[in-house]
């Protein structure tokens, strides 16, 4: 399985246009989700492949070589394609990304001074923990990193408070003439099954007012609820995982189907022959004979004739060293062309400092692509909460939120603080040496602290009222 021209995302630029000169009609919108159904399809077979199901797996769909009563064909599945997809999504997004608001006077002149500062810095901390933003954003980096892309939707919950949910992108179509993290017009399409068992499909079409729900057959759709989503701009956005939306590991399924083959002929050959085959040399010996000897170890014949019968043991010549090479080049291309680290390769194991993160290099180019992703993604959030917070009368400047990514490396806090200590003795600020320590989120913060701490320590030769209280007494 491997993609090609037309399972990848389509160009909507013309639907777009035609979207906005001549308004939206349910033909158009007949069009859109037919153009996408082969990339949707294509999407979700790597979900699939994903959640390790069997029709999507090529080595469990398999049929026996040869066309035998009881054939033995082992199905071995080697979940490098997983593993691919978790080791990214727990590097980039196993420790929370920090949102939050800048404190500069730039800031306190778009939002309205101090007060207004600390209002918009609220807004957002209790939108991210309202909505748990942390496992928003681990479920998009593992839609997008299974199969290119993933898709967020904004709504208001009946409490009247913004909240935000991860889509699948298969079931998100994004219409956009710049990118999909700037949407125009947006359409989600997903089925349920009835009672009967039969697929009954949902689309809502979005724009930047409207949210039109339909029901029924994709290709004859009963419009069921129109009614303004209290957005200023279309509320279903995507958030790519590279330009071209491809998954992480489809580079090497190839590979990774190699590899499933290679160990499941190896394991059918262990089970069938186990690498000999029994000779009967100048013997009559029939089916019955050989299933007894086999029940018990040994066969009894007596000689018949001139010529002597005997019984050996055919070992197969079997070539291990090509077989076991065969699989460690594909073990390391599955891992250099995905840019995944091997964790069972020994040097990985004793490697730190600067050279733990030379082997993370190529993971860090692959995260670092999909950062600048989420991070123009996240402009386009925070612009459109901020159109429904200004209802409301609260506002924030979208262009002063803030976004610190942690990566999950593995510390090495001695060598940092060697390196922070030789930067301040080398005459650095030391803003700028704690700046360079991993654990730290916010400078300014430690900065602040190392003060109160200093202004809460007195100095030695400092002369206390009490101390004079003493003096006076004496």
């Amino acid at each position: 399985m491997s993609r090609n021209i037309r399972t990848l995302y389509p160009d909507y630029s013309a639907e777009c246009r035609e979207l906005t000169k001549n308004g939206f009609t349910l033909e158009l919108l007949y069009k859109i989700i037919n153009k996408h159904k082969q990339n949707a399809a294509y999407n979700r077979k790597l979900y699939e492949r994903y959640m390790t199901i069997d029709e999507s797996v090529p080595i469990m769909r398999r049929n026996p070589r040869f066309d035998e009563s009881n054939p033995i064909n082992n199905k071995i599945n080697n979940d490098f394609f997983s593993e691919i997809i978790d080791f990214k999504t727990g590097y980039f997004a196993g420790k929370p990304i920090t949102y939050g608001y800048s404190k500069s006077e730039e800031s306190e002149e778009t939002s309205g001074g101090a007060d207004g500062v600390d209002e918009a810095a609220k807004l957002i901390t209790d939108f991210t923990t309202r909505n748990n933003m942390y496992g928003v954003d681990m479920e998009v980096t593992k839609f997008a990193s299974i199969y290119g892309y993933a898709g967020r939707l904004f709504y208001i919950d009946t409490g009247g408070e913004e909240r935000v949910m991860p889509v699948h992108g298969y079931e998100a179509i994004i219409l956009s003439t710049k990118d999909i993290s700037e949407p125009e017009y947006a359409v989600r399409y997903f089925y349920t099954l009835d009672i009967n068992g039969c697929k009954v499909w949902t689309v809502e079409f979005y724009d930047d007012t409207y949210v039109t729900a339909y029901t029924g057959h994709l290709t004859q759709l009963t419009e069921v609820e129109k009614k303004p989503h209290m957005f200023d701009y279309c509320p279903l956005q995507g958030i790519p995982n590279n330009k071209e939306m491809i998954g992480d590991a489809e580079k090497v399924l190839a590979l990774i189907d190699d590899y499933d083959k290679v160990l499941s002929d190896n394991s059918n050959e262990v089970e069938s022959f186990v690498h000999a085959y029994m000779i009967f040399e100048n013997l009559n010996i029939d089916e019955d004979t050989i299933r007894d000897g086999q029940k018990n170890g040994s066969f009894n014949f007596r000689s018949t004739g001139t010529q002597q019968g005997k019984v050996y043991f055919l070992t197969k010549d079997i070539n291990d060293a090509f077989t076991e090479h065969h699989l460690e080049r594909l073990e390391d291309n599955i891992y250099r062309f995905s840019k995944t680290p091997n964790l069972g390769d020994e040097s990985f194991g004793n490697a730190s400092g600067v050279s733990l993160k030379f082997k993370l290099h190529g993971l860090e180019i692959k995260c670092g692509m999909f950062q600048a992703q989420m991070m123009n993604a996240a402009q386009f959030m925070w612009k459109l909460l901020a159109s429904a917070w200004t209802k409301k009368g609260k506002q924030i400047d979208p262009l002063q939120v803030t976004m610190d990514f942690n990566r999950n490396f593995p510390l090495d806090l001695a060598n940092e603080a060697q390196t922070v200590q030789a930067l301040i003795a080398a005459g650095l600020p030391k803003e700028v040496a704690y700046s360079q320590l991993s654990f730290v989120d916010d400078v300014d913060y430690v900065m602040q602290m190392i003060e109160k701490e200093k202004d809460g320590i007195l100095p030695l030769t400092e002369v206390t009222p009490e101390d004079d209280a003493d003096n006076i007494s004496t």
